[in-house]
């Protein structure tokens, strides 16, 4: 059987003579958006809808390619799949292979088992599902972020190629009864499209960071493509100027959606409609020959190139972009991350040159043998599974073995900490000086690479509540039957739980935590829309009733100085929740939250310790120490005390990351667990201090 086009939008064209010019215009703006987003979001804040025209154009395309087939009675589930293999595994397994050698080389271990975890996921197409279960950002990259992350829609793409066939085979049995094909296929795919639109537009509300990489979000985009294609026969009768006009106006549609779409639109949702239509626009309206027509300028050899290696292209931008700040040992500006796309561009092109096209030559029927095609298709598959896949599995299992051995080695040095062990090196008249290791991580602990699990939340799971619940969670530390105290707040509240619970363990206090990610205990609802902000504003208020009835003598609370939930009410808030709290007889005391080392471009403390060393992580503290909302609310609350333990984390205007041997700083500007254990000291006298004035 042979192939007219191409069956991916994010694929060069197959070797054919069919090229649609229009759809290789497409393509090229499509990468092209993609890659000027990557460099430059600021400048181009919706170019991810650039993925959405590649949906669209492989809806099309593949629709065509099974459906004329079926019709003829020659298709096979075997040969579709072994094109497909042939297609797309050796340019993609090339820059995974090239991704997890750069991995080993240049990447800290403390990022190898997330960049292996998603190699491994992206060699087998279900790197969407990992990010989508991670509630990854796509729009917002932060340290640390994947090399493969930009798979995620090509394993969608995938996940489609394995359904869409047999919903067009079930669409050819209705079409032997109905003996119309065209409405038997509309029938099939209609329903999906519309129920597949629905649940995009209900998850993107709900579950917005997963919605975005899901298959059962962007199906219907590939339906739309597949839709397209039933119907555009009845679109060729129209007059040149009109398909001249819808063409112009797709253009409009898709560089509207991409110059005033950005991280906080609700995406995919209904918003996607733009897009969508708008390539649909210009598919439809192939290429008119009105002489105003953009035809011309579809057809000029620079974009026609561009679509032709876009596939390569795609691929190769990501890691070099995520790859080279490790390599060179400096983050990238915008020239940096322009560099890195030009430098793609000739990996592009040899690999569109020596890699996709003979093996598609190889493969073609007149290419050479059946098994010699046959065993090329094995050969991809096998490459995909040996030679990326286990080697990256492989990477997380030593990791794994490090942890181990980190853990029992941190277990170690909490049962018999020395005098200047974390906090109490800061201590005034300590004379604890920090080591100057060679080594960047020597005598570290918790060592870099189990930072990331040296956390509150990851250890009570369930303690600290996120996403749609609403109730009023708690959990109960301390003395049991004791006096009762509380604290209340976001995630920054939830990390000072371990050292206040043994502050409440030796002041016979039981505390009760009442935490949930994102969203301090505030008397004002937070600003803006969405299910989680919504989720938010409730939650609020059932704490705040929770807390009055629960006969609390201290309620605690912190938040993230930097809170989206500031605005011009954030101060008036916090001040009317706490007179509530204060009228049902308890104290309230702030604890002012700890210095930020994104502040000065640090997001990963771990792999900037791992990578360069402590001492090059410090920070100043006229950088990294934020004003403190809750601490300018308490000032206008004489009967709310202030707990300030700045002296504890900087001194002398610098900000270790490593104190008296102890890694401060796990995830962005959250405090280990281990650093917060051995603030008990400091946190009993301050609150002993605090609680004496009042």
């Amino acid at each position: 059987m042979s192939v007219t086009t191409s069956p991916s939008p994010l694929r060069a064209p197959e070797l054919t003579r069919a090229v649609r010019p229009e759809i290789q215009a497409l393509r090229a703006g499509a990468v092209l958006l993609v890659l000027a987003f990557h460099v430059a979001p600021q400048g181009l804040p919706g170019g991810y809808i650039g993925v959405d025209v590649f949906f669209v154009i492989s809806g099309y395309l593949i629709t065509a390619h099974i459906a004329r087939p079926l019709r003829a009675g020659t298709f096979t589930f075997g040969g579709f799949y072994a094109r497909r293999a042939v297609r797309l595994l050796p340019a993609a397994m090339l820059v995974l292979l090239v991704t997890l050698v750069g991995t080993w080389l240049f990447v800290p271990r403390t990022l190898w088992p997330t960049f292996g975890e998603q190699i491994s996921a992206s060699a087998v197409y279900v790197e969407n599902w990992v990010l989508a279960g991670n509630a990854t950002n796509y729009s917002a990259p932060a340290a640390g972020v994947s090399p493969v992350q930009h798979f995620w829609s090509l394993s969608a793409e995938e996940q489609f190629y394995l359904a869409w066939p047999a919903l067009l085979v079930l669409g050819q049995l209705i079409a032997v009864r109905v003996r119309r094909w065209r409405r038997a296929y509309l029938l099939v795919l209609g329903p999906l499209a519309l129920a597949s639109l629905a649940w995009s537009v209900y998850a993107t509300a709900h579950e917005p960071a997963s919605a975005y990489f899901a298959t059962t979000t962007r199906a219907w985009e590939f339906a739309a493509g597949g839709l397209l294609w039933l119907v555009v026969h009845r679109l060729e009768v129209l007059p040149d100027r009109l398909l001249a006009a819808a063409s112009w106006a797709g253009i409009l549609l898709i560089g509207y959606a991409a110059f005033t779409f950005d991280a906080a639109t609700p995406f995919p949702g209904w918003l996607a409609i733009l897009p969508v239509l708008g390539t649909c626009l210009i598919i439809a309206a192939r290429s008119p020959r009105a002489r105003w027509s953009p035809s011309a300028l579809m057809a000029w050899r620079p974009v026609q190139s561009t679509g032709d290696m876009s596939y390569a292209l795609y691929l190769w931008h990501w890691p070099l972009i995520v790859l080279l700040p490790y390599a060179a040992g400096a983050s990238l500006g915008l020239r940096g991350r322009a560099l890195a796309v030009l430098v793609a561009v000739p990996l592009a092109y040899v690999t569109r040159r020596f890699v996709e096209v003979p093996v598609l030559a190889a493969y073609r029927p007149t290419g050479g043998s059946f098994w010699r095609r046959k065993s090329t298709v094995a050969l991809a598959v096998v490459s995909a599974i040996a030679v990326v896949a286990v080697p990256a599995h492989a990477m997380n299992v030593r990791v794994e073995q490090e942890k181990a051995d980190a853990w029992v080695a941190l277990d170690a040095a909490l049962a018999a900490p020395g005098p200047c062990f974390g906090a109490a090196a800061m201590a005034p008249g300590s004379g604890c000086a920090e080591p100057a290791a060679a080594d960047p991580t020597a005598g570290v602990l918790p060592d870099p690479v189990i930072a990331e699990s040296d956390d509150f939340g990851i250890e009570h799971a369930g303690c600290q509540i996120r996403g749609q619940v609403t109730a009023a969670v708690t959990c109960t530390f301390g003395a049991p039957g004791g006096t009762p105290v509380a604290i209340v707040g976001d995630s920054h509240a939830a990390q000072w739980t371990p050292a206040l619970a043994k502050v409440a363990s030796e002041r016979g206090w039981q505390l009760t935590t009442y935490l949930r990610s994102g969203c301090p205990l505030s008397a004002t609802p937070p600003a803006g829309g969405g299910a989680t902000k919504q989720a938010c504003a409730v939650w609020q208020g059932n704490v705040l009733d929770a807390v009055e009835r629960g006969g609390y003598h201290y309620v605690f609370t912190s938040a993230l100085s930097s809170t989206q939930y500031r605005g011009g009410d954030a101060v008036g808030g916090f001040v009317d929740a706490w007179q509530r709290i204060g009228a049902s007889g308890a104290k309230v005391v702030v604890l002012r939250d700890n210095p930020d080392p994104t502040a000065a471009g640090i997001e990963a403390t771990p792999v900037c310790v791992a990578e360069r060393g402590a001492a090059a992580c410090a920070t100043a503290e006229r950088t990294t120490l934020r004003p403190d909302p809750l601490v300018t609310a308490a000032q206008a609350s004489p009967e709310v005390g202030v707990v300030d333990l700045t002296a504890s984390f900087c001194a002398s205007g610098t900000c270790p990351a490593v104190i008296g041997g102890v890694l401060v700083y796990h995830l962005n500007q959250h405090v280990t667990m281990t650093y917060m254990e051995t603030l008990v000291p400091a946190l009993d006298a301050a609150i002993e201090s605090t609680l004496a004035a009042s």
